[in-house]
C-alpha cells in the first residue's frame, strides 16, 4: 500500500509512517498467504493451465504483482505437495515444451478445505466502501454460513 497523504508535500508524521509500515507488512504477509488458494482456485477453473496464463489471472483477479520467482515457487510446493499435476505439452505454432498444470484429487480437497474457512470481515471496514466491483469477482467467495459472519466451528 502506497502511503496516502493529502498532501504530498507534508512529510508523514511517525505514527503514520509506522501504521503505513504495519499495513504494507500484513498486506505482504496476505499476499503470500492467499496466492494458494488463488492460484489453486485458477487452474481448477482453467485447466489444464500454463504458467503464464496462471500469473495473468492472478493478476486480473487481485491487482497483486507476483514476481515471477514466487509464482514459480509457490507451484513448485503445491506440485511437490501433490496438490498440482504438470504435462509436458508442446506450445501452439512454435513447438517450444512448456507445462500445463491441473488440480490433483487431493488438491481439490485442499482448495475447498481451505475455501470453507475464509471468512469476510465482519460488518465491512468502518469509512470505507466496498472494493470488490462486480466486474471482478473475489476468486474464491466463503462459504455460505461465513458470508453472514457467523465463525465455522
Amino acid at each position: 500500500m502506497a502511503s496516502q497523504h493529502d498532501d504530498a508535500t507534508e512529510p508523514l508524521t511517525e505514527s503514520e509512517e509506522w501504521l503505513s509500515h504495519k499495513v504494507d507488512s500484513w498486506v505482504e504477509t496476505y499476499k503470500k498467504s492467499m496466492l494458494t488458494p488463488v492460484t489453486l482456485t485458477i487452474v481448477a477453473e482453467h485447466q489444464p493451465i500454463g504458467v503464464a496464463a496462471i500469473a495473468e489471472k492472478v493478476t486480473a483477479a487481485t491487482g497483486w504483482h507476483v514476481t515471477e520467482r514466487g509464482l514459480y515457487r509457490t507451484l513448485k510446493r503445491l506440485q511437490d505437495s501433490g496438490l498440482l499435476a504438470s504435462a509436458d505439452t508442446s506450445a501452439p505454432r512454435t513447438g517450444a515444451k512448456r507445462k500445463d498444470l491441473s488440480l490433483t484429487p487431493l488438491g481439490t480437497r485442499y482448495l475447498a478445505g481451505i475455501a470453507e474457512n475464509l471468512v469476510d470481515l465482519p460488518g465491512g471496514v468502518p469509512g470505507k466502501e466496498c472494493t470488490t466491483s462486480p466486474a471482478a469477482p473475489s476468486p474464491i467467495e466463503p462459504a455460505p454460513h461465513q458470508q453472514q459472519g457467523i465463525p465455522a466451528h
